[in-house]
């Protein structure tokens, strides 16, 4: 843990600051120790990116943006690693920008989300497209 119970997770990527322009406050992304509670209780599989430090593969592999819920605050994004989709929120706090939610949607879940995605490249789309069939 890092200061005020916050945890140091990665850097968010230039590509997604490209799409994404003048929002967020920082470019390092953290996870607060309550966060990191409830993550660890509710979604294990996802736990483990976080617990070894490999959180910055999900930034790196992230494909689109999208609008999984209505919380203006919080800004979603799917990544593409190993053959599945991970569907995390960021959220721009006063001082710092930290991760509210990690997860594996369902394909009902990616198939709600679609509509409101702006995919980062039509390559990352066709994809997509392809997994949902």
């Amino acid at each position: 843990m890092g200061t005020k119970n916050k945890k140091l997770l990665g850097l968010i990527t230039s590509m997604i600051l490209h799409h994404i322009r003048n929002i967020f406050n920082a470019k390092e992304l953290y996870i607060t120790k309550r966060k990191l509670d409830l993550i660890l209780l509710k979604h294990p599989l996802e736990f483990q990116y976080i617990k070894s430090d490999n959180f910055q593969i999900i930034l790196d592999n992230t494909v689109a943006k999208c609008e999984y819920n209505k919380d203006k605050q919080v800004i979603n994004f799917i990544s593409y690693i190993d053959n599945k989709y991970i569907l995390y929120g960021i959220s721009n706090n006063n001082y710092y920008t930290s991760l509210t939610t990690i997860f594996y949607p369902s394909k009902k879940q990616l198939n709600n989300c679609k509509v409101t995605m702006k995919f980062f490249n039509e390559k990352f789309k066709y994809d997509f497209d392809e997994f949902l069939k």
